[in-house]
């Protein structure tokens, strides 16, 4: 995807000033944007199956939020907690060793091209592999994403709280 560049004349202080803006078109950012929140969920699967945490397309700086502030105040966190990428990487690296996400479908999306943002809902089966216990696992995301659509650069996630205490149940046993 090839962005147009044009030039816009504003008037400040009397002058004349030209700015130079990257453009995109409306349809290119959707089809930018929806290919992202489709590989951002494909992320946990594929991460899982080839036991690769960096398989994500997110920004080095990306933060990721966690709601309902119920969640993160069971697992012993502050309610307001969020979670830089490197530290969500090592996270997910150590949990893809005894948790495998799979069958995972998106539904609800929803695109704002004009503030680069999607949402949606998500259902992935999780299973333990040490049990051999699966069970759904909903959530639903807020992604902020970068100029062109192409990367995350800020998740909110709304998880299900009884997965994610599975989850964490998981890793303790594990």
């Amino acid at each position: 995807m090839l962005p147009s560049t044009t030039t816009h004349l504003s008037l400040q202080n009397s002058k004349a000033c030209s700015i130079m803006a990257t453009t995109f078109s409306s349809s290119d950012i959707r089809k930018a944007i929806k290919a992202t929140v489709e590989s951002f969920l494909a992320a946990y699967e594929d991460g899982a199956a080839q036991n690769d945490a960096s398989i994500i397309n997110v920004t080095a700086a990306c933060t990721r939020h966690l709601l309902p502030s119920s969640v993160p105040k069971v697992l012993g966190l502050p309610a307001d907690f969020s979670i830089n990428n490197a530290t969500f990487q090592e996270v997910f690296a150590k949990d893809i060793n005894f948790l495998k996400f799979r069958n995972s479908f998106m539904s609800n999306l929803v695109i704002d091209t004009e503030e680069r943002r999607a949402a949606f809902t998500g259902v992935s089966k999780v299973f333990v592999v040490n049990s051999g216990e699966s069970y759904p696992f909903e959530c639903s995301f807020a992604l902020y994403l970068t100029e062109d659509g192409s990367k995350a650069r800020k998740v909110v996630e709304f998880l299900d709280k009884d997965g994610t205490m599975n989850m964490a149940t998981a890793s303790t046993e594990a």
